[in-house]
Order: C-alpha cells, then structure tokens, then sequence
C-alpha cells in the first residue's frame, strides 16, 4: 500500500469505527480536526499513522481494552456482493475503494468525505 488513493481507502473504511472509539475516548475533535485536513486534501497517509489500528511500534491500538480490528485487504476486495446491483467508488474519485449495498439496500457512504458513493 504505497499509493495516496490506498491510503485515502482505507482512512475511509476505518473512520467510522474510529469515530465511535475516538469519541467513547474523549478524543473526537482531534480526530475530527485530522479527518477535516484529509477531506481538504491533506495526506491520508499521516491521519493513518495517527489514528489507524497498528501503532508506530507495530503493535495493535487499544481503545477502551479492546484489540483494534485487523485489516486483511483494501475495501472491496473477496467481498461477498451486497443487496442490490452494482459497485460503488469515490465520490470524488480520490481513492480506489469499490463497495456495495448494505444488507438493507442502502448504498454507501463515503466516510471520509461524508459522502454517498456514487455507482461504478
């Protein structure tokens, strides 16, 4: 995972649950303010090594003493296909991350733009 759009993927799947840990935390406005430079064009890269689920040292981030979840590929990858037609891609066309439809049908959001994902 070298590319910008890799690491804007994954800062997209994860921001959600890092949301909620940031805020059960009492941290949300630093990450929101890291989440506000990436949507402006700031490195995803960075806000990653920040707040992503491995930490400088290698080992896995806690929040509130639970391990953090392990990423074993990009978004969209050997995913099974949701409700409904179609893949979905950025909104902005910034990264690569493709989904589907939720179990309800909804099509998805795009967290690091607080977007609807537009159809493939």
């Amino acid at each position: 995972m070298d590319s910008e759009a890799d690491h804007l993927a994954l800062w997209c799947l994860l921001l959600p649950e890092l949301r909620a840990a940031a805020r059960q935390g009492g941290v949300l406005d630093r990450l929101d303010r890291d989440a506000d430079r990436v949507k402006q064009g700031g490195p995803a890269k960075t806000a990653l090594k920040k707040w992503g689920p491995v930490g400088p040292d290698g080992a896995p981030r806690s929040w509130a003493d639970r391990p953090a979840l392990g990423i074993a590929a990009l978004p969209g990858r050997g995913r099974a296909p949701g409700v409904g037609a179609g893949e979905y891609g950025c909104p902005l066309d910034r990264c690569a991350r493709v989904a589907s439809r939720d179990e309800n049908g909804h099509p998805p959001r795009c967290a690091a733009f607080d977007a609807s994902m537009r159809p493939k």
